[in-house]
């Protein structure tokens, strides 16, 4: 009897993980935490609908640990937006730069996340965001995309700045 308990609770803490596949990160200037996006797939390997993308830090500057994004982080600047359009495909917006439009899908095993990287579609590896400090904050001077083409593999670039500075 002992056995098939261990058994139904292996199979049912197996049935419901959900495993993630890293997408890109956002790194600043200012120090070396970096957010890290990351796709969240069912156990049969499709994106999860329930929660298809998750982001939270990387402390880099501390010890490496997963701190999860605070409120305001969320709704100013690394929070997202996601749009459902089609089987395992999405739109995703990261809030403080809405113009730029992320595309996150399945690709066989894996899940990819593209945009348009200096005219060219390509696969997003990183944004990296240049910061200015005022008096009392630190503000968003400017991002840089970074990826790959996706029909050529070469190194894609692209300068992002805000329209509503």
């Amino acid at each position: 009897m002992r056995r098939a308990v261990l058994f139904w609770a292996a199979a049912v803490i197996g049935v419901s993980q959900v495993k993630s596949v890293p997408l890109f990160t956002i790194e600043k200037s200012s120090n070396a935490n970096r957010v890290q996006y990351e796709a969240q797939l069912t156990p049969d390997g499709h994106i999860d609908a329930k929660q298809p993308v998750v982001a939270y830090w990387i402390m880099a500057a501390e010890n490496g640990r997963r701190q999860e994004l605070n409120i305001i982080e969320r709704a100013k600047a690394y929070g997202f937006t996601l749009r459902k359009d089609g089987q395992d495909s999405y739109r995703l917006w990261v809030v403080s730069h809405r113009e730029k439009e992320i595309h996150i899908f399945r690709d066989g095993e894996t899940v990819k996340a593209e945009a348009v990287i200096g005219g060219r579609v390509a696969l997003v590896q990183k944004i990296y965001i240049q910061m200015r400090k005022t008096l009392l904050l630190s503000l968003p001077d400017f991002g840089e995309m970074f990826g790959f083409d996706k029909e050529t593999g070469e190194k894609r670039y692209e300068k992002v700045t805000r329209t509503d500075q």
